[in-house]
């Protein structure tokens, strides 16, 4: 748990670094123009649904009215739950400038050999993506059928979150140091205070505004525990 709270200051004293700020600024474009163009498309394609269109006044007053807001909420819905493997999509373009910045204050002596650059990270945050669209949708019906006792939906929703949030972004720290199979048991040898790290993630991806800085803050923050656990850095 010390590793945790370290690795939190020392997260929180960079939060203004220029790397960070030049990640959290690109980022916010980035991901704000690809939820426009992805909601713009959408909305074109619903027009193509059949009857979507008709001569009728009446009915397609009743497809404007039903459909525009089945559609809206469905949307708002989508990139609620996704917003954080979305975000980290767009994001993670940028992340090795992040990571550079916190070993080159923090662990000069252990930098990695390598950047993983774009295409590497963008693969890592697809999988992501993915995987937490694949297992949301898996859990979705207990979503529903708890739903009357909210606490175990959300408990189901953090944990599951969290879980992969820490593993998806592990992942893209300690493979620059080592091996996919080493890097895996590596995690696994901390793998508490990495949901945990996980599910601080989850829940600031929650915040507003807040969301846009958690991709660049839980990579620093896994990448200092990642360091404080593997180098033994003090």
């Amino acid at each position: 748990m010390s590793k945790l709270i370290t690795a939190i200051e020392r997260t929180g004293q960079q939060i203004f670094d220029r790397a960070f700020l030049k990640v959290f600024f690109l980022g916010i474009l980035t991901t704000v123009a690809a939820i426009v163009v992805a909601y713009l498309i959408s909305n074109e394609l619903l027009k193509e649904v059949p009857l979507y269109s008709s001569d009728w006044q009446w009915w397609q007053d009743f497809v404007n009215d039903s459909l525009g807001f089945i559609f809206n909420t469905a949307f708002v819905f989508f990139i609620f739950l996704f917003f954080a493997p979305i975000s980290t999509i767009f994001i993670s373009i940028f992340l090795d400038d992040v990571v550079d910045c916190v070993e080159d204050k923090y662990y000069p002596h252990n930098k990695a050999g390598k950047r993983l650059g774009v295409a590497h990270l963008a693969f890592l945050a697809l999988r992501l993506l993915l995987f937490v669209i694949v297992l949301n949708i898996v859990v979705l019906p207990l979503y529903v059928l708890l739903f009357w006792i909210p606490i175990i939906p959300l408990a189901i929703f953090y944990l599951l979150n969290g879980y992969l949030l820490g593993w998806g972004y592990y992942e893209m720290v300690a493979v620059r140091h080592l091996g996919i199979k080493e890097a895996g048991v590596h995690r696994k040898s901390i793998r508490g205070v990495i949901l945990i790290a996980g599910l601080i993630m989850t829940l600031l991806f929650m915040v507003p505004i807040v969301q846009f800085t958690v991709p660049i803050l839980g990579a620093a923050m896994i990448c200092h525990l990642f360091h404080l656990s593997r180098f033994k850095e003090t």
